[in-house]
């Protein structure tokens, strides 16, 4: 597996479980929404056969549970990000940074930031 690969696998898991854990934060004593990665592969068929598929998955407990994935073709050497408006970028130092900030800012808009309340008395 070329270690680029495993940087991003690496990174999107990171990312997930950061996510995760700000929502259980924010959430304190209320149910907090739920942030899990998923790589499977070989796919035997897709976008890019042979590849792998990462998957991030949003579930909250106020609306339906959601998800985003994209595909590592490693014959090719590519990633196919449709889902995040990104098509297809290289497998490249740039492709990661730019595929692991749209899956930020998707993970964001998944569960946005709690402003406190106002504490001034």
């Amino acid at each position: 597996m070329p270690p680029l690969v495993l940087a991003l696998i690496d990174s999107v898991f990171a990312l997930a479980l950061h996510h995760d854990e700000r929502a259980r934060r924010s959430a304190k004593d209320r149910a907090s929404a739920s942030v899990r990665a998923k790589v499977t592969g070989p796919e035997p068929d897709g976008p890019a056969p042979g590849g792998l598929r990462v998957r991030i998955h949003v579930s909250t407990p106020s609306a339906p549970a959601t998800s985003v994935s994209f595909h590592i073709d490693l014959e090719e050497q590519r990633l196919l990000a449709k889902e995040v408006a990104l098509a297809e970028l290289p497998l490249d130092r740039s492709g990661l940074a730019r595929l692991v900030g749209e899956l930020e800012a998707w993970c964001y808009a998944q569960i946005p930031l709690e402003v406190p309340a106002n504490t001034h008395a």
